[in-house]
């Protein structure tokens, strides 16, 4: 409905933390498609790693050697877009693909942070 609320959030966080690998895929990929017509394009992926970047301040990559690393590796059919299917096939056949996804996508610090912020207020 365009918007979340607390149950929704919680699902997604407990996924994220402890999840398998291929819910936290799925979930990664309805993260990255904005507009959710079903496919990645270059400009949402850019945009979402961008602000988890900054979330996450990891900065041994840019938002941009990122983005066109992830399309180099599985846009099989080099069409600018990727499906569900290859987004999960490509991360799951890629092993250092796998672990930079999954380091990079670790919301671990996001949760600190709230756990922090919410001490602080108590």
């Amino acid at each position: 409905d365009g918007f979340i609320d607390f149950l929704e959030f919680i699902a997604a966080i407990n996924l994220v933390i402890r999840g398998k690998i291929d819910q936290k895929l799925k979930w990664y990929f309805k993260l990255y498609d904005a507009d959710g017509n079903g496919c990645i394009d270059k400009k949402e992926l850019l945009s979402i790693f961008t602000a988890i970047q900054a979330i996450n301040g990891h900065t041994n990559m840019s938002a941009e050697e990122f983005t066109n690393m992830i399309f180099q590796k599985i846009d099989v059919n080099n069409d600018g877009e990727l499906t569900l299917e290859e987004f999960i096939n490509g991360v799951e056949s890629d092993e250092d693909l796998m672990e930079l996804i999954t380091k990079n996508f670790d919301l671990s610090n996001v949760l600190k942070v709230i756990q922090s912020g919410r001490r602080h207020s108590i």
